[in-house]
């Protein structure tokens, strides 16, 4: 269940934010909060371990260092220093970081990553920055839910989910057996990463700035942004059918608070163990979110 340590809400100037961070099934919880109030600057970061398993003399993993990276570099941000420029600068790093670990650049299945999703709030606007499936959505007075980003994976993974469900069919009832039957398309997968037709990541390619999706939207009327990584995405099927999916997450978040909601995904999670009810491919994911209030 939550940590509580993991939940705090804070204040800066007329902006109030809540944060959490919670570890899924993994060995170490590989996503990361942002919070620099300094310069304005907020996200959340999903970690993304190689193929090719690799721990540091920490016992560190490459999606674990990644995050913890990226999240070092934005808090450290002054109030001046461009999200773009600054997401393709900490690429950088994260490129030379694995050259000092004798990662080879040219085997995808070796590389650290991370996907994130960062704001940085204006008295006028806020702009935003994104790479990966982390989402990003603004809420509006009048309760209207705006994504302003889309989960770059999600074509991807989609025949990866038919097959899933192909096994269960069939009569496979294991998450291990079930991910047998998929382990190939994920690999494959993860070979379309910063390439045309596939999604975007920072794993320190250089085509990784290409996939950055960014921009600046204006504050009138604007009441929430709320930051997300997929582990807070709740199945499909318990979304209401006339429901427009972002909608539905916004408002569960807004109305149950980020620690309520992401303990009714866990027990959701803790039901159903094996990945049957709910198609997904592992248990528990790392669950990280950040609301804050304009």
């Amino acid at each position: 269940m939550i940590v509580a340590n993991n939940f705090c809400k804070g204040v800066q100037g007329l902006i109030t934010y809540e944060q959490l961070t919670q570890k899924g099934g993994g060995l170490l919880n590989e996503d990361a909060i942002i919070v620099n109030p300094h310069a304005n600057v907020y996200g959340v970061v999903d970690g993304v371990s190689s193929l090719v398993p690799y721990q540091n003399a920490n016992g560190e993993t490459g999606g674990f260092i990644a995050a913890n990276l990226i999240k070092a570099h934005f808090e450290s941000l002054a109030e001046d220093e461009s999200l773009i420029d600054q997401l393709g600068k900490v690429n950088d790093q994260l490129r030379e970081q694995m050259e000092l670990s004798n990662i080879d650049p040219n085997k995808k299945e070796e590389l650290w990553g991370a996907a994130a999703a960062i704001v940085r709030i204006h008295e006028d606007g806020v702009e935003y920055i994104q790479t990966g499936d982390c989402m990003i959505l603004a809420v509006y007075e009048n309760e209207e839910v705006r994504p302003l980003t889309w989960r770059q994976v999600s074509h991807l993974e989609a025949p990866a989910i038919v097959k899933w469900q192909e096994g269960i069919t069939k009569g496979l009832r294991s998450q291990k057996e079930l991910h047998e039957v998929v382990i190939d398309t994920l690999r494959q997968n993860r070979y379309q990463s910063n390439m045309d037709g596939g999604y975007g990541v920072l794993n320190g390619e250089e085509r990784a700035t290409r996939f950055f999706e960014y921009g600046r939207i204006n504050r009138t009327c604007l009441k929430q942004i709320i930051l997300l990584t997929d582990g807070l995405y709740p199945p499909n099927p318990i979304v209401p059918e006339r429901s427009p999916y972002w909608s539905f997450v916004a408002h569960e978040i807004l109305n149950k608070g980020l620690e309520l909601y992401t303990r009714e995904l866990l027990e959701l999670e803790e039901n159903d163990p094996e990945c049957i009810r709910y198609i997904r491919f592992k248990q528990s994911d790392d669950k990280t979110g950040v609301v804050i209030h304009v």
